[in-house]
């Protein structure tokens, strides 16, 4: 199975865009995506930024790497031949622990980011004082 930034490069390539231009369009740097930098974690924010720039894929796809790569017409996503003995639920239930997987990573980059700011706020005044 490939890892998301394998899936991201597939996206490009599915689409047909130079793989340069694709990074570009999305504010990421091309080099990230290969190399040794290619098995290395994709941050929640580069997917949201995927799947808000290209909304016709998967989430569950890009996550999880099962299903489809591409939505169908409706917005729902496409089961694959392998997955459609699976109930109907199964897919919904999928894509509750993906986007789970999306918001305890956010709410994590939060949390950091709140003691970043506590770190700095002190440091100014600190600073202040002198």
């Amino acid at each position: 199975m490939s890892g998301v930034k394998e899936r991201v490069l597939l996206i490009a390539e599915s689409k047909g865009i130079s793989k340069a231009i694709f990074f570009e369009g999305l504010g990421f740097s091309y080099a990230n995506f290969k190399g040794v930098q290619k098995f290395s974690a994709l941050s929640s924010d580069a997917m949201i930024a995927i799947l808000t720039k290209y909304n016709d894929i998967c989430p569950t796809w890009l996550l999880m790497g099962t299903g489809e790569m591409y939505r169908n017409s409706n917005g729902d996503e496409r089961v694959s031949l392998e997955h459609s003995k699976q109930r109907p639920d199964d897919n919904a239930i999928k894509m509750d622990e993906a986007m789970n997987k999306v918001i305890n990573a956010l709410e994590q980059t939060i949390r950091t980011q709140e003691k970043t700011i506590l770190a700095l706020e002190k440091q100014i005044g600190f600073l202040e004082k002198e």
